[in-house]
């Protein structure tokens, strides 16, 4: 028995689903780290500042991440 033959639009179809799913991943993944350092970096900021509103409000956010 041989492989299922598969139309060559269908398989392009799905190789195109499958590189959109993957830029997506990373293009999530790139936007995870970009915003975990930048609040790391606004949290320090405050810190510093002793500004206690942005403290809570970065804190918050990087929980929600």
């Amino acid at each position: 028995m041989g492989r299922p033959a598969y139309p060559a639009n269908q398989l392009r179809g799905f190789i195109n689903t499958i590189n959109d799913l993957s830029a997506d991943l990373v293009l999530q993944e790139s936007m995870h780290r970009f915003n975990t350092q930048l609040y790391n970096d606004k949290i320090e900021e405050s810190l510093i500042e002793k500004d206690k509103e942005k403290f809570m409000k970065y804190t918050s956010l990087l929980k929600d991440l």
